[in-house]
């Protein structure tokens, strides 16, 4: 269930200095389903030293809630994994190439070691599923506010792996040729984080003619991968 970020209530104007002497938790949270994001506000809200300063519905309504707060940033980002328009992998990358240094936790339904491994090269400080307790959640925020991790104890040292710089960094046309209508629904599928297998299961095509999408999108806008254009599309507002 998909809810319209307009209807969501923005960032309030927060006193940092406020929170700061309070030792509080600055927490934005982005959650595309409504029921669960609120569940979580009335969680977090009995911990006096969390405080939610926005609400998004994915990651691209997240990155123009930081943009509104200016100055004053969160302090944390509590994230869905999979979520339409641009999902938790793609936020990450995003702050990462815009050179915001805001610590991301990932929540996750299913404990999939491929995915993890892609969430910390990305840079993903926490990763943790959805079937964990309220304590174990307020624990894990707190010790990556305090510049810790939150992830698998086997699997935390490769948390020191930087995300690569082609993740990062790219170069692209100033202004790409415009996409076809189905070009965009594929890019924009993309951006909810969905393989080539399923966009072509949810659009009737085969794999091949959506992998011959994929390759005109990227020749169009001048970049190498997924990651790539998924961020370029961010920034020309085309998701």
């Amino acid at each position: 269930m998909n809810t319209n970020s307009n209807n969501l209530p923005h960032l309030k104007p927060a006193s940092a200095a406020d929170a700061s002497a309070k030792g509080s938790i600055r927490l934005l949270l982005v959650e595309d389903q409504q029921l669960v994001r609120d569940g979580l506000k009335g969680l977090l809200a009995l911990h006096e030293d969390i405080q939610i300063v926005g609400e998004a519905s994915d990651g691209a309504d997240a990155l123009e809630q930081i943009t509104r707060l200016g100055g004053e940033p969160p302090d944390l980002i509590l994230s869905d994994m999979r979520m339409p328009r641009l999902d938790g992998l793609g936020l990450i990358r995003a702050l990462a190439a815009r050179a915001l240094s805001i610590p991301v936790v990932l929540l996750t339904t299913f404990d999939d070691a491929a995915v993890f491994d892609e969430a910390v090269r990305a840079g993903a400080r926490g990763f943790l599923l959805k079937a964990i307790s309220t304590d174990t959640l307020v624990q894990a925020l707190r010790d990556v506010a305090e510049g810790g991790t939150a992830l698998r104890p086997s699997l935390t040292t490769r948390m020191e792996r930087p995300a690569s710089t082609a993740e990062r960094a790219f170069l692209a046309t100033e202004q790409p040729d415009p996409l076809s209508p189905k070009e965009l629904q594929v890019l924009r599928l993309v951006a909810s984080g969905r393989s080539n297998t399923e966009i072509a299961a949810l659009l009737g095509n085969s794999e091949g003619v959506i992998k011959n999408h994929c390759s005109a999108i990227f020749s169009k806008m001048g970049v190498r991968d997924r990651t790539q254009a998924v961020l370029r599309a961010i920034d020309l507002g085309w998701i």
